[in-house]
């Protein structure tokens, strides 16, 4: 197919850049020209159209894959035909920038225990959730495991678009064994059938691989890797990694058994045998595991606020003093040396009103402006530690009170959430401000729900303002009907206040009926019992009343209900025990009688051939040494 760059598919996807190409399909990234948003587009070569079987197959998993919604899993978003050019079917998916699981395994070798567990549990829960679709992934590899911006893992399948070569895969064409050569199972290898417990397989060797840095089995061709899956038993990890415990060497051994009856039905149950290994041991690291960051970009911090400089007050110089007026003299005569003394009194008395005056309002100026009566804008405080807090408050000629702490999902721990008066508002100089400090996110470890009713874990949730979900019921032998075998999330994550956590609750042992298969087929009561899920052990004995073939006894007996798996005896009749006829050649007559009933034989006839001869056995029927059932005819001739 030609390069679709800058071409606009189904009047919707603008084509930009080249992702991957490979034998059946190309990889685009493209513009969602209704929705503003970029996708992938994975365009299946043309020559793949003209399959009516493949296309009805893309777009029947398509749809399917479509209805998945999970965090770990890329979301399908849409599909369609390009009608532009040779027909060509596409599909949209969730575009997701970040290295793929085979980058990182490149660039870092072998991961620690509790790393290599942390990617693998996000790995299984985005499997897990197609297999409780009901769809099969048949390619999970590293390449197929991106490891988002975000922090986040999800599982992909850009398989079919990547360049396949014979070192990697065993086919370019619909119909064959699909998928990545040195992760296939032995099944695919051998039938090329695929299930979920073939999806399991491949996340074994995967976990292998982030333990050891190391794929289980190389080899100069496809064929020869091919082989090793299908006749050898994956390493354990702890002979090439020395810090992997028994527990998880057991976890690979089981993921990767050949015969699949022996693996883990489905990611799920995989999912879950991981969880409770970790819970069941402490962990490898001293460290605390990464915490992915959120979703959303970065807390905005406001920016703190400039606090108004205070005008400067004018000095006592600068202020207009207005001269006090003389009275006039009531008296037009001449005035008295006495009356120009005390003009002069007075004179000297106004002046220093004047100053006095000028002092006290030079002195209340100074009070309103810079000294303790002065009013300045408080200072923004939000997001500030609470040294940054009091040295921005100190600066202002503040001080701050912690009046409460609470939870917040922005602001971290000892940070200021809020101040009173706010940011901006005029307060008297030297006053204090009060501020809420964070305590951080709110949060609650998720308890050990595993073993309890449900009603204990409801209440023991509802203790930690947590609420329950039962997300499926499942068969468990191990616990009893009612109580949880697992939840998600796990025991020990800390989750929000309000959040659900599911739980998968016991069926309780699985059950299933019997009937009784006395003196019927013993085929039929083979085929049947184990159809049903019986372990069925058969027995053969001799039957002198029971016809040979027919069932004689079984234990159980039914009809009954036994746990599905259980052993179901069936004894199977011979038919009568067969007896050798004795040898009577040259025996009197006496002599051939006792014989014969010593040997079981009761049913005998005597033939005289000559009354007067020597009297000994000439002749038997059926002959010596023959095996015949009891009761048998035998007739013995005397000559």
């Amino acid at each position: 197919m030609s390069d679709l760059t800058g071409v606009l598919i189904d009047g919707r996807y603008e084509i930009h850049d080249l992702l991957a190409r490979g034998g059946m399909a190309t990889v685009y990234t493209a513009l969602d020209t209704r929705l503003d948003r970029i996708v992938a587009v994975k365009v299946m070569h043309s020559h793949l159209a003209q399959d009516e079987e493949f296309v009805s197959r893309f777009i029947r998993e398509a749809k399917a894959a479509a209805s998945l919604t999970h965090p770990n899993v890329i979301a399908v978003h849409d599909q369609g035909w390009h009608q532009g050019g040779p027909p060509a079917v596409f599909m949209v998916m969730e575009y997701v920038e970040g290295p793929t699981l085979r980058d990182i395994l490149r660039e870092r070798g072998k991961m620690s225990v509790d790393e290599a567990l942390d990617i693998l549990e996000e790995i299984l829960a985005g499997i897990g959730a197609a297999h409780r679709a009901g769809i099969v992934h048949r390619d999970i590899k590293p390449e197929n495991v991106i490891l988002a911006d975000d922090g986040r893992i999800k599982v992909a399948d850009f398989g079919l678009a990547r360049e396949l070569s014979s070192g990697s895969t065993l086919t370019a064409d619909a119909g064959l064994v699909i998928g990545t050569i040195s992760y296939l199972s032995p099944e695919q290898v051998e039938r090329g059938v695929a299930d979920a417990r073939s999806d399991v397989y491949a996340s074994g060797i995967i976990l292998f691989e982030l333990l050891t840095g190391k794929k289980p089995f190389e080899g100069e061709s496809a064929i020869q890797v091919a082989y090793k899956h299908v006749h050898d038993d994956v390493p354990l990890p702890s002979t090439l990694s020395g810090n992997v415990p028994p527990a998880v060497d057991a976890l690979v051994r089981r993921a990767t058994a050949r015969d699949a009856d022996l693996r883990p039905r489905d990611a799920n149950v995989f999912l879950r045998e991981v969880q409770a290994t970790r819970e069941a041991a402490p962990s490898n690291s001293s460290a605390n595991p990464p915490v992915n960051p959120p979703e959303t970009g970065p807390t905005q911090i406001p920016t703190r606020g400039i606090p108004a400089t205070p005008t400067p007050p004018q000095s006592v110089s600068e202020i207009a003093m207005s001269e006090p007026v003389a009275k006039k003299p009531t008296s037009a005569a001449p005035q008295a040396p006495r009356g120009k003394g005390a003009r002069k009194r007075r004179t000297r008395r106004n002046r220093s009103i004047a100053a006095l005056l000028a002092i006290a309002l030079g002195g209340w100026l100074w009070y309103v402006t810079v000294g303790p009566g002065a009013s300045v804008a408080a200072p923004s405080l939000l997001g500030l530690s609470i040294d940054e807090a009091t040295q921005e408050a100190s600066t202002a000629g503040l001080k701050i009170d912690i009046i409460s702490r609470a939870y917040d999902e922005q602001i971290p721990e000892d940070h200021v959430i809020s101040s009173s008066p706010a940011g901006g508002a005029q307060v008297d100089s030297g006053s204090t401000l009060s501020i809420v400090v964070s305590k951080g996110p709110e949060r609650f470890v998720v308890p050990t729900l595993a073993g309890l009713s449900l009603t204990e874990a409801t209440n023991a949730l509802s203790e930690l303002s947590l609420k329950i979900s039962t997300l499926a019921e499942e068969y468990d032998s191990a616990i009893p009907l009612g109580y949880i075998i697992s939840s998600t999330p796990a025991a020990g994550q800390k989750v929000k206040r309000a959040t659900t956590i599911k739980v998968v609750v016991s069926k309780g042992v699985e059950q299933m009926s019997i009937s009784s298969y006395v003196n019927k087929s013993g085929d039929q009561a083979l085929s049947e019992l184990t159809d049903a899920g019986a372990k069925v052990i058969s027995k053969n004995v001799y039957s002198n009343t029971i016809p040979a073939g027919m069932v004689v006894s079984q234990n159980p007996d039914g009809p009954t209900n036994i746990e599905k798996g259980a052993k179901v005896t069936i004894t199977i009749s011979q038919g009568p025990a067969l007896i050798k006829v004795p040898n009577l050649a040259k025996m009197t007559s006496a002599l051939a009688t006792k014989t014969l009933e010593d040997a079981g034989f009761n049913n005998y006839k005597i033939n005289i051939l000559k009354a007067k001869g020597p009297g000994k056995v000439v002749g038997q029927t059926p002959k010596a040494g023959s095996l015949v059932k009891p009761g048998t005819l035998i007739v013995v001739d005397i000559y």
